[in-house]
């Protein structure tokens, strides 16, 4: 699944295609997303100049100057590209025309990723449950503590929890636990404040060097000029199991928890 780092990459990538352009023409090949695009709002958007691309956890938000917006989530194997030419592609199910001449495609194989329209100053329900991202100023280690000081929780599952830290994933998770030395089978009320305070540092370290390698591509994600990331070459635990620790050279682990894969060291963490 696209992650912060791919998500705020592929939001990069788009944005100069796509800021201050009108979308002239809105083609939907396939609607059999998670949740189906709503034709019918369609129309307030088109000929409406876009005025600001945003992210907001692993949401991309496309902001007209009407009032409504576009919410993109990019699901387990959703991207977007933008092309010059409309050559069509398997698993493209969305296309915005726009007035540059250009086309913003939305390719899903699995068709697990939404794309939605709503009206920008109203609460939406796919935005509003969300805590915030480790940008973000309120996830300090007053905040993080808080939420996870009476948690039964394995720490895994908590930073996978977007209710209390948004836009972390699987492969995120287990690099920031690494470089924390802390073991993801740890209880929240088992990590200090320290620990919180070191978890937010780590995160933004990581997720920074990840943005500037592209992502991390494993199958399915590409950027919007259909490149693959290239921080899978810098990922320390992650689909490393029965290879040595880079910090103590034991063997890296790879457990189950709540059926996700967790990759992490014995030895360096606990």
């Amino acid at each position: 699944m696209p992650e912060l780092p791919e998500v705020e990459t592929t939001k990069r990538g788009v944005e100069p295609y796509v800021k201050n352009e009108t979308i002239k023409k809105i083609l939907v090949r396939n609607n059999k997303l998670r949740i189906p695009f709503n034709k019918n709002l369609a129309k307030k958007i088109i000929n409406v100049d876009i005025k600001e691309i945003k992210r907001r956890a692993k949401y991309i938000i496309f902001e007209f100057v009407n009032g409504y917006s576009v919410v993109i989530h990019l699901g387990m194997t959703g991207n977007l590209r933008v092309s010059k030419k409309i050559k069509y592609l398997k698993h493209d199910h969305i296309v915005f025309y726009l007035s540059s001449g250009n086309v913003l495609i939305y390719n899903d194989v699995r068709r697990f990723g939404l794309i939605q329209i709503y009206k920008t100053k109203e609460s939406y329900f796919l935005l509003d449950n969300n805590g915030p991202d480790p940008f973000e100023k309120e996830a300090n280690a007053d905040y993080l503590f808080s939420r996870i000081k009476n948690s039964t929780a394995s720490i895994k599952s908590i930073l996978l929890n977007h209710k209390i830290i948004s836009g972390i994933g699987n492969i995120y998770a287990s690099e920031i636990l690494f470089a924390t030395n802390i073991s993801p089978t740890r209880i929240g009320k088992k990590i200090s404040y320290d620990e919180c305070k070191n978890i937010l540092i780590e995160s933004k370290k990581i997720l920074r060097k990840a943005i500037k390698a592209g992502g991390t591509t494993l199958n399915d994600y590409f950027n919007a000029e259909s490149k693959p990331g290239y921080f899978k070459i810098q990922l320390k635990v992650y689909g490393r199991d029965g290879e040595k620790c880079k910090s103590c050279k034991s063997n890296i682990s790879k457990i189950t928890q709540s059926n996700r894969s967790t990759y992490y060291c014995k030895e360096s963490q606990n």
